[in-house]
């Protein structure tokens, strides 16, 4: 008797929590969105463009020209918008696999803090979603039809992941998650800048936020500089001008690059120290004089590079401090980890407090190989 009702049991428990394919929606029934574009619209309102991509082109079925369709809403609200798009659309809009969030330059002006907050609520969106801000609209973004690729939200979602590896002028780390993390802590952020043209699209810089409003760009030398900072370079090609008439230019194929900065304190007074060690080997050297004594050469070069990268990190951190009065290094997480204390007391002035802070830079460069041909 007892075996019969631990069996009933278990019977009637998996009926009530036995997962059920009720609520499914079929793949050709979904709306795959793979980029959202942000943009002012009239009246306080926003211009949402969805590119939804058109699945018989990615099969290879049928005979479409175009891969993905471009759909632009004018609303007072992404939630609005999302509504708006379930009365144009046969399909269900799905975010699941959206590649590139991009937030046009005028609304980035004005804000985009209530955005980000619908966007961290909503639950299809994955955390390494990509996110851009573009020179021009965002809309032009998404309508740019790449020669080399189906969508340009794919193209420029795959610069900013795999490209930056091996590029230092571009800024790898925007996605949802990094956004989120310095949403929480209140922290000034960084986007990766978008041009885009009809037939191709390119990654420029970086945008520049306070208070989550776009103040400024940085171009791709100081998105390099600020990259040295954050400790996020670990190889790529750098090129440096060769002084004093012994050439024109050095490229260095820099295989390992090691960046480290932490809060140095005195007195109160804060200071930022940055150890860099770079590894590689000559990538090219323009007009050259002939390699008479390697070992001097070498270290001429070496220098040469120092100066280029101290150069280099220099200007991007005093455009940061002293133009936009922007910490996008995240100095304020390592003086908050290294000196607790401090930021209990003082966090909250961190804005005017970061405005003193100095730079101390401690570069090595070493020059390994010259390659097979000699200057």
């Amino acid at each position: 008797m007892v075996k019969k009702w631990i069996l009933i049991t278990m019977i009637m428990l998996y009926i009530i929590f036995a997962p059920g394919c009720w609520d499914r929606v079929e793949i050709e029934k979904n709306a795959f969105i793979l980029g959202l574009g942000i943009d002012a619209g009239k009246d306080d309102h926003l211009l949402i463009t969805y590119q939804v991509a058109l699945l018989d082109a990615f099969k290879g079925e049928g005979e479409r020209e175009k891969s993905t369709q471009q759909i632009t809403i004018e609303s007072s609200s992404l939630s609005e918008a999302n509504n708006t798009l379930l009365r144009r659309f046969g399909n269900t809009p799905n975010l699941s696999h959206c590649k590139l969030i991009v937030f046009g330059e005028k609304y980035a002006q004005k804000g985009i803090k209530d955005s980000l907050d619908y966007l961290f609520r909503e639950p299809n969106l994955r955390r390494i979603t990509s996110v851009c801000v573009a020179k021009g609209q965002a809309k032009e973004v998404l309508d740019s039809e790449p020669q080399m690729a189906p969508s340009s939200a794919m193209v420029i979602e795959q610069i900013i992941t795999q490209n930056s590896t091996n590029n230092s002028g571009i800024f790898p780390f925007p996605d949802i998650g990094y956004l989120h993390r310095n949403f929480i802590r209140e922290s000034d952020i960084a986007l990766v800048g978008v041009n885009a043209g009809k037939n191709e699209v390119e990654v420029l810089g970086a945008g520049i936020f306070k208070d989550y409003k776009l103040v400024g760009w940085f171009n791709d030398r100081e998105v390099t500089g600020q990259r040295f900072i954050l400790g996020e370079i670990n190889r790529g090609l750098l090129a440096a001008d060769l002084p004093d008439g012994k050439g024109d230019r050095l490229t260095l194929n820099a295989y390992n690059i090691n960046a480290h900065t932490v809060p140095e304190m005195t007195n109160g007074n804060i200071r930022i120290k940055t150890k860099i060690l770079v590894e590689g080997d000559i990538n090219e050297v323009r007009n050259s004089e002939p390699l008479t004594d390697k070992k001097a050469t070498l270290e001429y070069w070496s220098k040469a590079m120092e100066n280029n990268i101290r150069d280099i990190i220099e200007a991007a951190f005093k455009k940061g401090r002293d133009t936009f009065g922007v910490d996008c290094y995240e100095i304020d997480e390592k003086v908050e980890g290294y000196y607790p204390e401090f930021w209990e007391k003082h966090g909250k002035e961190w804005d005017e407090i970061f405005k003193t802070v100095d730079l101390f830079l401690d570069i090595e460069v070493k020059i390994r190989r010259v390659g097979l041909i000699e200057p």
